[in-house]
């Protein structure tokens, strides 16, 4: 793809050691004129779902032909499949293990994905425990420079996709969990606005997740008092809870994968 296109990292390896600069590293010393943008490499450790779900949500930011090198990878070392190619307008480079559901479903069944077996797509010597390194940042870099992905390895006609984690409607409720917790310790909810806003705007219920209860959706931080807490649609489209000027998560022991249930008044 060349001068035109992004490469743009998520994982879960955090920013305090050198791992993702050993990323950059092996992707720059391919193609020195990449430029690399970082998504995240705060995502819960080994959390497959919470990293499918910052992609879903930053995706539409990017332009056509951008490269997702993603790795979150609980299963690195063993015989977990490995991905490289494109899938819609987006190319990605990554274990398949789910963590491409988010592009797979935007692009309706339109994909090309090959395994990566050919030692061009990959560093000399590949350690069992950092293919980050050692596999996909090569990888991402030889898509960059446009090779074809077919050169990588076998065709995947049946990538890794995850169960939809959506919000769910049961006899007079909403059931969800915690997608994600951001850095501010809002938490935000599976519950989408375009499903559930309407229902949920300008009426009364109980909202449980955690130790936090709620009964109605605030329209910003500032609707709320200091200390307050709140519920209110975020900006990726998502019902969010937050304590205004506050940590919803350290106040009321929330956490990734808590479930959530909103109780309608009938």
């Amino acid at each position: 793809m060349g001068p035109q296109s992004l490469i743009v990292l998520m994982t879960d390896f955090g920013t305090e050691h050198w791992h993702v600069a050993a990323m950059k590293g092996e992707i720059l010393s391919r193609s020195p004129n990449a430029t690399i943008l970082d998504l995240s490499h705060k995502v819960p450790r080994q959390n497959i779902e919470s990293a499918a779900f910052l992609l879903h949500c930053a995706v539409d930011s990017f332009p056509p032909q951008t490269i997702f090198c993603c790795v979150v990878d609980p299963g690195v070392g063993s015989d977990r499949g490995t991905l490289v190619g494109w899938i819609g307008d987006y190319g990605y480079v990554g274990p398949d293990n789910g963590l491409a559901t988010p592009l797979l479903e935007r692009a309706d069944g339109e994909f090309s994905l090959f395994q990566i077996k050919s030692p061009m797509f990959k560093r000399d010597h590949v350690s069992r425990t950092f293919h980050g390194r050692d596999v996909f940042a090569p990888a991402a870099a030889r898509l960059w420079l446009g090779d074809d992905p077919r050169m990588a390895g076998p065709r995947v006609t049946e990538p890794l996709q995850l169960p939809p984690n959506r919000g769910e409607r049961n006899n007079g409720s909403i059931s969800g969990q915690i997608m994600l917790i951001d850095h501010f310790g809002n938490a935000v909810l599976s519950i989408e606005r375009s499903s559930f806003g309407d229902e949920l705007q300008d009426r009364k219920f109980e909202l449980r997740v955690g130790d936090m209860q709620l009964d109605h959706i605030v329209a910003t931080y500032a609707s709320s008092e200091k200390g307050d807490p709140m519920c209110y649609w975020g900006s990726a489209g998502y019902l969010e809870v937050a304590v205004n000027f506050g940590s919803a998560s350290e106040e009321f022991n929330l956490k990734v994968g808590d479930a959530v249930t909103i109780s309608l008044d009938s």
